[in-house]
């Protein structure tokens, strides 16, 4: 997937959100992009996903533009798993998870379950199927949409800050089920992260956004520095070696 000179405002003759910003993403790597509020990057998650179109530029999936694609032959290749996903009415684990099959035919054909039912066993909510997804955990509930997104068959995948309104437990079983995506599936992960430990230890590449440029992209253990941090996020901050690579510690 390749970002080609993107602009975007929310009100013409306004200061763009996003400032002809370019990057490729690199296929089958978790990339993860960082920067304070206000930054730009859920407004370029939601450009890539569609929902929003770049009034300079263009996004280039598989040799062609993105808008050239009819809906249903983009949810075949990029998946969307937002901060917030709400429920409108009641629904089972299964019912869920059977409307990621939607852009290749009826949810209501139960011959489809032989691709959901191995994806409920892999996400651990096999015994949770019929269960009300108003009845789960907010850890749970994640998992169920992940697993939606998966029954997609995507190409890519693209997180809005998944880890939002989990505990320290729930952040951390989901964001190493995220990399054991990617891994066993070779499916590119793109991902909104406000914890930057979570960009050091479970991204390949991690991308640092600030006024809707790209500030610096690479190794997120050569570009989350000290220095990075203090002049982009306004931080104080040592990035110090432990047994498992790198932390950033904030200081007082």
């Amino acid at each position: 997937m390749k970002i080609n000179d993107i602009s975007f405002s929310y009100q013409a003759n306004h200061q763009n959100i996003i400032d002809h910003l370019s990057y490729e993403i690199k296929p089958n790597s978790i990339t993860a992009f960082v920067g304070p509020n206000g930054s730009g990057k859920t407004t370029l998650l939601r450009i890539l996903a569609r929902e929003l179109v770049p009034s300079n530029g263009n996004v280039i999936l598989s040799n062609q533009s993105i808008d050239s694609y009819s809906a249903k032959e983009y949810a075949q290749k990029v998946a969307i798993v937002h901060q917030h996903n709400p429920l409108y009415e009641d629904i089972s684990v299964i019912d869920l998870v059977r409307f990621g099959q939607t852009p290749y035919g009826s949810i209501f054909n139960s011959a489809d379950d032989k691709t959901i039912l191995p994806i409920l066993e892999y996400f651990e909510l096999a015994s949770l199927q019929n269960r009300s997804m108003l009845s789960l955990s907010g850890g749970q509930q994640q998992r169920v949409w992940l697993a939606m997104a998966l029954a997609q068959q995507p190409e890519y995948l693209l997180l809005d800050e998944p880890t939002t309104y989990l505990d320290l437990h729930f952040q951390d079983s989901l964001m190493k089920l995220i990399k054991q995506l990617n891994s066993d599936f070779k499916i590119s992960i793109v991902m909104i992260l406000h914890d930057l430990n979570q960009a050091l230890h479970f991204s390949q590449q991690a991308v640092i956004m600030n006024h809707g440029k790209i500030v610096d992209s690479g190794d997120p253990a050569v570009v989350l520095t000290a220095e990075t941090l203090k002049h982009v996020f306004q931080i104080n901050a040592d990035v110090i070696d432990i047994d498992h690579g790198k932390f950033i510690l904030q200081l007082p």
